[in-house]
């Protein structure tokens, strides 16, 4: 055997050995996790650890990320591909395909996106059809703070505006609200730590998304709400966007 070829060889068996444990290292990982999490369960389990490849989960991992995906956070990607992942996959929870699937929206969304956003006047007007109802002009640029502190002074569903615009601008400080599939995580490494904070946040997303639901529907059941919005959105103008906390429509 030539020199070129024994080297070549001895990497590859090098590198099989590497993802040998680093294998091993994740399902002694995933099963610790288990008992962690679910030490009843894990004692009363009568699932295999075996597998048929280093690139598949055993019976028991799968049976513990089902109880993550029904109890923690969703999983569809594991628990659909069951091929090994050394992270978490956090799937977007956010609204951020909007952008490329803007008529599919309903019209309120759409309204929405269009007053944060900015439309020019043929589709505002193509939106006004769609909703049935004629909307007022809206101001270019708001001042964020300002539209924060005036919704405190007034009451119903109107006061989730804040919420609906985080929602639809990837601004909610939550990273399950926040990302998208072109800027995910891929550093959520299976620990207790992270697996806490998916947890926590998941159940943080979980509200901000019923707030912004109920901000939807309240559009819906009359649209002449989305008046209202304007008038809301007008009353926090920023005049001064280049020096200024300002949130361009």
């Amino acid at each position: 055997m030539d020199k070129t070829k024994f080297e070549w060889l001895a990497a590859r068996t090098a590198d099989k050995a590497v993802e040998y444990i680093e294998a091993i290292q994740q399902r002694a990982t995933m099963l610790q996790l288990y008992q962690h999490y679910y030490p009843d369960e894990y004692q009363q389990s009568k699932a295999s650890i075996q597998v048929t490849s280093l690139e598949t989960y055993s019976e028991k991992e799968l049976e513990f990320l089902t109880l993550l995906d029904e109890q923690f956070f969703p999983l569809p990607l594991l628990l659909a591909e069951s091929e090994r992942i050394s992270y978490i996959p956090v799937e977007p929870l956010g609204t951020s395909w909007y952008y490329d699937n803007f008529e599919e929206l309903g019209a309120t969304e759409k309204f929405l996106m269009s007053l944060i956003h900015g439309l020019d006047n043929e589709p505002w007007n193509d939106l006004e059809e769609e909703l049935g109802q004629d909307l007022p002009p809206a101001v270019s640029y708001i001042n964020y703070q300002k539209l924060s502190q005036v919704v405190k002074k007034v009451r119903g569903k109107i006061t989730l505006l804040p919420t609906a615009i985080d929602m639809l601008t990837q601004s909610t400080g939550n990273l399950w609200l926040d990302i998208s599939y072109e800027n995910d995580i891929i550093d959520a490494h299976w620990t207790v730590e992270v697996i806490d904070t998916l947890r926590e946040t998941y159940t943080e997303a979980q509200e901000i998304m019923q707030k912004y639901r109920e901000f939807i529907e309240w559009l819906e059941q009359d649209t002449a709400n989305c008046i209202k919005v304007i008038k809301l959105w007008n009353r926090c103008k920023e005049p001064n966007p280049e020096s200024h906390h300002y949130l361009a429509a």
